[in-house]
């Protein structure tokens, strides 16, 4: 009998290590080529971005003047100026990869930090846009493939959503659209047989360090969070659907808004004399990248409002750190 249980041990170890070593070779990458990957991730500034004079004039009416104007038109029911008359509805129900099976699953993480949100420095205060700078950043993924030769698995470019430019204005806040978008190569492992599609994740977070004229410090303060999720995304550029799929996503919308950059409070020499302003704003970028090869390994998020979010396992709810009271 214990011979038995013996062998039948020796078996189930043979089976276990045999198994592995099958896993190791399922998928695009092997663990020897993803050593070999490089991640890299560019800003993308450019001056003017947002220039005063190619915005409308905007009239902020007192309630007094607005009732008068109200009373006076002849052009029927009275239309705001001040802000959009239409407000951007978006969907809250998503859908994230959970961490169900990690063997076919995949994460990577890209981040930038000491960058300026603005050319100049401002006078006026924290949430000055004048100067804006930033426009936008690129990510990539490279790996040295079978043949020896860098090969890019992934190309990703964010621009700033200028359409809506009076919600930078009006609300100090703004969104991100996809500019453009390349998928070549999966990390996660695939399935054998499996068709070659992917689902990712991307979430992008702004995150600050500054102080305000009281002297309070805010340290590491997240400004905002973006999620782009895509399923089923081709990885054959020979499948007909490829370049189409990826067209499709050109000029959307991510899901997520965040405030601009408040500018740190300090000094700048005027001439021989040193007066108070404001910072061109420092800031960092941090983005999470979530693979999966497998359809059924997801769950659902639910984003409430703009800083409650519904963690995957839908038992919790956490709170993202905003910005603080000025």
């Amino acid at each position: 009998m214990r011979r038995q249980f013996i062998f039948l041990g020796f078996i189930t170890i043979i089976a276990v290590l045999f198994s592995s070593c099958r896993l190791l070779h399922i998928g695009s990458d092997s663990k020897k080529i993803e050593k070999k990957e490089k991640l890299s991730m560019k800003i993308k500034e450019q001056w003017n971005v947002l220039s005063p004079s190619q915005l409308k004039s905007q009239e902020v009416l007192s309630l007094d003047a607005r009732a008068e104007e109200e009373k006076n038109t002849t052009r029927g029911p009275f239309a705001p100026v001040a802000g959009s008359l239409v407000s951007l509805a978006t969907d809250a129900v998503k859908s994230i990869i959970a961490n169900d099976q990690k063997k076919y699953i995949a994460d990577y993480q890209f981040g930038l930090t000491d960058l300026y949100f603005y050319d100049q420095l401002s006078n006026e205060g924290l949430f000055d846009p004048i100067g804006l700078q930033f426009s936008g950043f690129k990510l990539s993924r490279t790996f040295i493939n079978s043949a020896g030769v860098e090969d890019t698995a992934l190309t990703a470019e964010f621009e700033l959503d200028t359409v809506n430019s009076f919600e930078i204005i009006n609300n100090s806040m703004f969104r991100l659209r996809v500019k453009n978008f390349q998928l070549r190569s999966a990390k996660a492992r695939l399935p054998k047989n499996a068709k070659k599609k992917l689902n990712m994740d991307f979430e992008i977070t702004f995150l600050t360090s500054y102080v305000n004229s009281d002297g309070h410090i805010y340290d590491s303060v997240v400004l905002g969070k973006f999620y782009f999720l895509l399923r089923d995304a081709p990885l054959d550029i020979n499948d007909t659907s490829y370049h189409n799929y990826y067209e499709k996503l050109k000029g959307n919308l991510l899901t997520g808004k965040s405030f601009i950059v408040p500018r740190s409070f300090g000094y700048h020499k005027d001439g021989n004399v040193l007066r108070p302003g404001y910072s061109q704003g420092a800031y960092s970028i941090h983005v999470k990248v979530k693979e999966s090869s497998k359809n059924n390994f997801i769950n659902k998020l639910v984003i409430e409002n703009a800083n409650m979010l519904i963690d995957a396992s839908g038992n919790s709810i956490r709170s993202v750190p905003a910005i603080k009271n000025l």
